[in-house]
């Protein structure tokens, strides 16, 4: 099985400075040097030769990219399943242009009182995902609320729950991870969180609640399967290995995608996905997701069962 999942950082820009995020500490790449169109589709286009059914378009904040509507359009002409999340700062004035090309649209939304939103968001944003909810169904867009959960805002989940529920959009509940200054999570809260876990319109993956428990990546039985089900990209167009949060090394995409992923190199890192020393307990659940739809376990069980639960509450749970 090949990979799954393009991870393509389209810009570093970003016009939001979240507590829990290092990119404003990296954003000095100016918009002259992310891709052209033609450069990042080609990409595109050579990670689907590669297998890869979903192609997710992050940053920074990603509507910042000039190029994303006509990129998105593209891709899913591809056939591909397509996602972003925004803070919807430029939602609204974009909405149109984005109609029906994001399989998977996410809004994040960290509180219902806004002055904590915008706290954690550090710019006044609250009211522009309230319009952007509206603005969304109106055009017949189902968005996922992203739910950046840590002990700060973890009071805020019931009523993040019943908004959900009255809005009927799912609730993704992704958790604070251990990086850059983050604390994570206790075992205490992840309880807390997993009541929540089977309530319609919410969604946590079951499998990585499981991984939690069990202390994240081991080393010695490693569990990410990140090089091997994802392939993620910078601004500049380079593969970044092994991951974008534990970045090793970045080969620029010369002369093509497919060259370079089943090159030595590549396959040296493959062979060491979760065997570095800086795996040993990593709970970046982003890599995760993925990485639970190879090798047949326990975690791959927990991870379908919760994705089915999510297909229900999104496409087929009464709507009445």
């Amino acid at each position: 099985m090949g990979p799954l999942l393009l991870h393509f950082y389209v810009t570093y820009r970003c016009n939001a400075r979240c507590l829990f995020c290092d990119i404003p500490e990296n954003c000095d790449i100016p918009s002259s040097s992310e891709l052209t169109l033609d450069k990042a589709a080609l990409i595109v286009k050579q990670a689907k030769e590669l297998g890869i059914r979903f192609a997710d378009f992050t940053g920074g904040e990603p509507l910042l990219y000039h190029h994303l509507p006509m990129l998105l359009r593209i891709s899913r002409g591809l056939g591909l399943y397509t996602s972003v999340t925004t803070n919807c700062i430029r939602y609204p004035d974009m909405a149109e242009k984005l109609m029906g090309q994001i399989t998977y649209l996410h809004f994040s939304l960290d509180s219902m009182d806004r002055e904590e939103h915008d706290r954690i968001r550090g710019v006044k944003c609250y009211d522009k995902v309230m319009e952007s909810i509206s603005i969304a169904k109106s055009l017949g867009e189902r968005p996922d609320l992203m739910f950046t959960v840590n002990e700060s805002n973890l009071p805020s989940l019931g009523e993040m729950t019943r908004f959900a529920q009255q809005q009927k959009l799912i609730l993704v509940i992704n958790p604070e991870f251990d990086y850059v200054n983050n604390n994570g999570f206790s075992d205490e809260y992840w309880e807390y969180l997993s009541s929540y876990a089977y309530k319609p319109y919410v969604y946590l993956n079951y499998g990585f609640r499981k991984l939690h428990r069990a202390g994240g990546n081991r080393i010695t039985k490693p569990r990410c399967r990140v090089v091997r089900s994802t392939i993620v990209i910078s601004p500049g167009g380079e593969l970044i290995l092994p991951c974008y949060h534990r970045q090793v090394e970045t080969i620029p995409i010369e002369p093509n995608l497919k060259t370079i992923y089943q090159s030595e190199t590549v396959k040296q890192y493959r062979h060491r996905q979760g065997r570095f020393l800086f795996c040993e307990g990593c709970r970046i659940n982003c890599y995760f997701d993925p990485s639970f739809c190879y090798d047949w376990d326990a975690y791959t069980v927990l991870s379908m069962a919760a994705k089915a639960k999510y297909v229900f509450d999104k496409y087929m749970r009464p709507r009445r």
